[in-house]
């Protein structure tokens, strides 16, 4: 019997001996690191699942080969010295390389997250004042007049009303057209205005220095939940539309604004086709957020997108699947993220914001270039409709950009600028079935380019503005045509340049 225990003794603690050994032996510490690191990546491939599995599941394979044949380098026995420190050597190579693709792919994940977090909308309303006026602070204005207008969201307006009472004693006066809003500001009848950020640039017609001439004393930022207006499809097999939409600010992309940036992009999965059809800014159209009055689209973007997209539906006659915001600062941040693009001119002229010297042909351009391009109207005879125009040409130039091989070697930059600079409503799953459609096959894309036109009319009634101004009244054969060719992608229809018709 005591020899039994004895027996049993050894053993034990021979075991205790050979995990004593293990833990002491440096070797196993980095076979765990890279089997710690395989599993990572291989589980954050699921979980993006942006790999086709013909390319996954190679990845796979050698990856687990890799740590089996590592961890016998490091734990296998009757090995020599040489080759557990060339072992070692690789192990501390490859978990760099690991290191590296686990925090791209978590980067990735994490942009994409933020991009489709598009539930809610921005409103900011400001005190504002004249930049000379002397006032710092919003005690300064206690016991003055502050204007108001009852045009735009009056939701937002009273909010801000009742919170600026909290804050000082004012009396407030209300005008009914951005016209004499502004006006009372500039000729003193008022000491600030409480201004709604999304109209800022309705003041452009009457005073054009508006934001040189005004500063900013206080603003009240309101979030509310929107409407959740996707008509989601399979996007790898069966065709979309897309709605860009461009804001007229800087900052945070979810601020509630003026759209001056209108776009429907349509999308054929299957024939590999792309439509861009350009809409101009001022086109003179019905708008369900204001009672299905006319007036100019871009202020349809001051009831949020769902008016925007709305709006565009009914005067198209399509449906709009989904869309994507951009402002001012996506289009500089993206650009420049992309390590600038080249863009084709056909004019040539210099820009009104930046003042840059584009020249017929080719133009390599940064993001704040790229920005004066698109923004310029008033070098050309067809004014916003050739500024329509450039914007596609944008939009083409970024598509190629992002999809040739230089995107590589500037993918975190990149990744950086996607998160803050678009919102949309596409899935992250849509949006992840899409690229993992484009790398499975590796296609080329037909992009075509449509806008429709229209006639300049003064004097024109805007219920937004409360004063009759400059609108572009719809050429409906162009905007049947569009309905056309838009109807032509969405049915498996295939496009030639001869159909657009420039």
């Amino acid at each position: 019997m005591n020899n039994i225990l004895e027996i049993i003794g050894g053993i034990m603690t021979q075991q205790k001996t050979k995990k004593k050994s293990i833990f002491k032996n440096i070797g196993f510490y980095f076979a765990l690191i890279y089997l710690a690191l395989t599993v990572l990546f291989i589980v954050q491939l699921f979980v993006l699942n942006m790999v086709p599995m013909k390319y996954m599941l190679p990845v796979i394979i050698v990856l687990v080969l890799l740590a089996i044949g590592l961890s016998y380098l490091q734990l296998g026995k009757r090995l020599s010295k040489l080759n557990r420190i060339l072992g070692r050597i690789i192990i501390v190579l490859l978990s760099l390389l690991l290191g590296v693709g686990n925090w791209y792919i978590f980067k990735t994940y994490n942009t994409f997250g933020k991009l489709t977090d598009s539930d809610k909308d921005v409103s900011v309303v400001s005190v504002v004042v004249m930049k000379d006026s002397g006032y710092e602070t919003i005690d300064d204005i206690a016991g003055g007049v502050v204007a108001t207008t009852n045009l735009g969201d009056n939701k937002v307006l009273n909010e801000a009303i009742a919170d600026l009472k909290k804050d000082v004693n004012v009396k407030l006066q209300d005008y009914n057209s951005m016209e004499a809003y502004g006006d009372a500001l500039y000729n003193g009848e008022v000491i600030a205005m409480l201004l709604n950020e999304g109209m800022r640039g309705s003041f452009d017609e009457k005073h054009p220095q508006f934001d040189q001439d005004t500063k900013v004393l206080k603003s009240y930022t309101y979030e509310t939940k929107a409407a959740d207006i996707s008509k989601n499809v399979d996007v790898t097999e069966d065709p979309f539309n897309i709605y860009i939409s461009g804001i007229d600010t800087y900052g945070t992309i979810s601020t509630v604004a003026r759209s001056d940036v209108n776009m429907l992009v349509t999308v054929n999965p299957t024939t590999k086709q792309i439509l861009m059809t350009s809409i101009p800014r001022d086109y003179y159209v019905a708008q369900p957020c204001q009672d299905n009055q006319k007036d100019k689209l871009t202020h349809s973007g001051i009831f949020g997108v769902s008016c925007t997209i709305e709006t565009a539906e009914n005067f198209l006659n399509v449906p709009i699947n989904y869309y994507a915001r951009v402002n001012f600062s996506s289009l500089v941040e993206m650009v420049d993220a992309l390590g600038g693009i080249n863009v084709y001119s056909p004019n040539t002229f210099v820009t009104m914001h930046g003042n840059y010297q584009i020249v017929e042909g080719e133009n390599y351009m940064d993001g704040e270039k790229a920005l004066g391009f698109v923004r310029e109207r008033y070098a050309f005879t067809s004014g916003d409709r050739e500024r329509g125009r450039n914007q596609m040409r944008v939009v083409e130039a970024m598509i190629n950009k992002a999809i040739s091989p230089a995107i590589i070697t500037r993918y975190t930059s990149i990744m950086d600028a996607i998160a803050g600079s678009f919102q949309t409503n596409m899935s992250q799953s849509e949006i992840n079935s899409l690229i993992r459609m484009q790398l499975d096959d590796m296609s080329g894309w037909e992009i075509f380019q449509y806008s429709v036109d229209g006639t300049g009319q003064g004097s024109t009634w805007s219920p937004s503005y409360g004063f009759y101004a400059y609108m572009m009244v719809p050429d409906q054969a162009t905007v049947d045509k569009a309905n056309s060719l838009i109807n032509t992608v969405l049915n498996d229809g295939r496009l030639v340049q001869e159909n657009i018709g420039y």
